[in-house]
């Protein structure tokens, strides 16, 4: 029993050659006893009121999958946040992270797009065969997001990849900072520049961002279709998940906006930002008003901003409109 440590062979005439190993990869036989599912987190909030919501649990350590589809904790972190009375991130900095992100760094054009666009939410298609530690070196993408998921960085479950939860996508944030990241580690640093602009209804200012982000010429984020344009408001607004929880096509009112980001803290306005395709910044305010994407934002602010942004594929421009409600 080895949990997210792999076995590894010395050589093929080892005394001990003969494992059967089960992970995250393979195992439909024993998966239910690793880890906690999501009656087990339950009942354990139950018997320890310490603050700690099951709400917050899965937010924080939920994201991995049974072989059945059932849902499965990290128990290590959701064991610590119960014991602390606080949901942190508890995910140990050792050994492995460094290693996978060496491997990212090393084979950036492999997996770059794969994880820019699991951190903006998107799943990635993928067909992995799986991982042996005796493999040494990882070169490509399949033996690099195959370790991913074996260590328990990636869930995977019928051919889907995800960041499980928030514990794991503050980690893969970082390793968008890194130098190998090129253009996007760019992105990254210029994101505290776009929410001060946004905070200070600074339009022009976000507009121009944009602009820099799209003559990169980073292909992925060329606005080929709607997964694209995401990517690039993820990126923009990564240093807003500090400070904000971010929802991509949060439901709200009487229907679903494109981002949504509510303070952590009082003090701060919430922020309702709606993505139009040759149409007008207008039309994205008026949609929002129309369809009452503020009433969930009300529960956490008095202060709200409605962030209107438009593409014209035809000019090649960004316009940008932020009002206060």
């Amino acid at each position: 029993m080895t949990g997210v440590l792999p076995i590894a062979k010395y050589s093929s005439g080892s005394e001990l050659n003969m494992f059967k190993e089960y992970n995250f990869m393979n195992d439909h036989v024993y998966d239910a006893y690793f880890g906690f599912c999501e009656d087990e987190v339950k009942m354990l909030c139950n018997r320890k009121d310490n603050g700690v919501s099951y709400e917050e649990l899965e937010y924080w350590y939920d994201g991995y999958y049974l072989g059945d589809g059932g849902h499965l904790f990290n128990p290590r972190s959701v064991n610590y946040a119960l014991i602390d009375g606080v949901c942190l991130n508890y995910w140990t900095e050792t050994g492995p992270m460094n290693e996978i992100a060496d491997y990212i760094e090393y084979n950036t054009a492999a997996v770059r797009e794969d994880i820019v666009k699991m951190v903006a939410g998107i799943p990635v298609e993928a067909d992995l065969q799986g991982y042996s530690a005796s493999e040494g070196q990882l070169y490509t993408r399949d033996e690099i997001l195959s370790a991913m998921v074996v260590f328990g960085f990636l869930s995977y479950h019928d051919g889907i990849l995800r960041i499980p939860n928030r514990e794991l996508m503050e980690k893969y944030q970082r390793v968008l900072m890194r130098e190998s990241m090129d253009g996007v580690k760019e992105i990254v640093e210029d994101s505290k520049k776009m929410l001060e602009a946004t905070l200070a209804s600074d339009s022009c200012t976000v507009a121009k961002l944009l602009e820099k982000v799209h003559d990169r010429e980073i292909p992925f984020l060329q606005y080929s279709d709607e997964n694209s344009l995401s990517c690039v408001i993820t990126l923009c607004y990564l240093y807003a998940r500090k400070d904000y929880w971010v929802e991509r096509e949060a439901k709200s009112g009487k229907g679903f906006c494109d981002y949504m980001f509510l303070p952590k803290k009082s003090g701060k306005p919430a922020v309702i930002l709606e993505l139009k395709v040759d149409d007008s910044c207008g039309a994205a305010i008026a949609q929002m008003k129309e369809k009452k994407y503020t009433e969930k934002a009300k529960k956490y602010t008095d202060e709200i901003l409605l962030v209107g942004i438009s593409y014209d594929r035809t000019a090649k421009k960004h316009s940008c409109i932020i009002e206060k409600v």
